[in-house]
């Protein structure tokens, strides 16, 4: 991890030095710098952490305990980033991704236990599914392997990545995405050379774009579920600044939405979501920010929420309720950067379509630092997967809590 935080660092200052001269850049940018130092002393923090013996980090309530798979560290393997397992819910199953492999639970047991499926041992960051197909992308470039296609539900997998991924220097894939009526296409974020699609699940790659907003720790592309001809990548840029690049005519042309529509300045735009019934109406999470649209991407309001206690948190993902579509609930976190003596979850949920939020509420971590890595839901459920487990939090509870004038901490179920 260290060493991606140096690649990604030297990079950087590369840029910088290249474009206005690093004198005048490190002048006008000290607190940017900072950042920049800060990751360093994370990375460096972070690696002395990782030890043989795993914690135990799924809790699916408050007297059962899980099996013991770490979604966020593999152990004495080298991480090259930070990484962002993701989870998807296929009919009462949970699958979630980690560093040892596809693990899954039945919902609808209380007191079900994780069994490993697919991947075994291979650390994963997402995957996609086509029948019992499964292209699977690994967190670490190992080999430079990351894309792995299984014919058969993850038992046995071949390495299927391209050579224009297979760049030791730079090379990171960090996120894949699948559209969401054609199994076959897909899209994949490359840190160092941008948006490709593929049209044929992963055996041939085009480049949409030549760069992608987002760092080490925070990057995300998607389709518009009900106009899939829409795909946008938000982030920040190398000098902190927020941004959403969208495209409205699958990947031919390209609007940046950047600073100049109001977004603050040292900041990153996180995970889109997209209202249900209205398309125009969408919704991303910032850093202490919440970012609304009503027009399709168009245009933005910024609700600024840094320093306010009551709803300030890395607001990484967001979710609009499946059934009431005026019900919006947000995740993310604090602790990352020693806002708080101890790292928390936070949720908060809005009930006028993300125009207002109620105070957000907090799940302690039993970590130093966590991180929220996904946002799902299941019936009245929503399930919040996090480096230090996977939690589920009723929706009922969280929305009674909210609007309770004292509301006590949620408690992981």
């Amino acid at each position: 991890m260290l060493m991606l935080y140096q690649d990604y660092v030297v990079s950087l200052l590369s840029d910088l030095a290249i474009s206005k001269g690093l004198t005048t850049i490190i002048k006008k940018n000290t607190m940017k710098f900072w950042r920049i130092a800060f990751l360093m002393l994370a990375a460096l923090s972070f690696a002395s952490c990782i030890s043989d013996e795993k914690e135990n980090p799924f809790t699916t309530d408050s007297t059962q305990s899980s099996p013991s798979p770490d979604p966020g560290s593999s152990g004495n393997e080298r991480q090259r980033y930070v990484s962002r397992p993701r989870m998807h819910v296929e009919g009462d199953t949970l699958y979630i991704c980690t560093s040892q492999g596809l693990y899954a639970k039945k919902l609808t047991e209380d007191n079900g236990m994780w069994e490993q499926v697919g991947f075994n041992g291979i650390p994963l960051h997402d995957y996609t599914r086509r029948g019992s197909d499964i292209l699977a992308l690994r967190y670490n470039n190992e080999g430079n392997s990351f894309l792995l296609l299984s014919h058969d539900d993850g038992q046995t997998y071949e390495d299927v990545t391209p050579d224009i991924f297979r760049d030791e220097k730079h090379e990171l894939l960090v996120s894949l995405v699948q559209h969401p009526t054609d199994p076959n296409t897909l899209l994949v974020a490359s840190l160092y050379k941008g948006v490709f699609r593929s049209n044929d699940y992963g055996q041939t790659w085009e480049q949409l774009t030549k760069y992608v907003y987002g760092n080490p720790a925070a990057y995300f592309i998607g389709f518009h579920p009900a106009r899939p001809n829409i795909i946008y990548n938000s982030g920040e840029d190398l000098i902190f600044q927020g941004h959403i690049n969208i495209t409205y005519d699958g990947g031919q042309t390209w609007n940046d939405h950047g600073n100049s529509l109001g977004f603050p300045g040292d900041n990153c735009i996180h995970q889109i979501a997209f209202h249900p019934t209205n398309p125009d109406h969408w919704i991303a999470g910032g850093e202490g920010c919440v970012f609304l649209t009503d027009d399709n991407g168009q245009t933005w309001d910024c609700q600024n929420y840094w320093g306010d206690e009551a709803r300030s948190a890395y607001w990484y993902f967001t979710a609009f309720d499946d059934e009431h579509p005026d019900t919006v609930y947000m995740a993310g976190c604090l602790g990352l950067h020693g806002q708080k003596k101890n790292a928390c979850i936070k949720i908060m949920c809005s009930t006028d379509g993300g125009r207002s939020w109620y105070e957000s509420h907090e799940i302690e971590s039993t970590r130093e630092s966590d991180r929220v890595t996904d946002l799902q839901q299941y019936h009245d459920h929503l399930l919040i997967y996090a480096e230090s487990g996977v939690y589920s939090v009723s929706k009922a509870d969280l929305i009674v809590q909210s609007t309770a004038a004292s509301a006590p901490s949620l408690q992981t179920r």
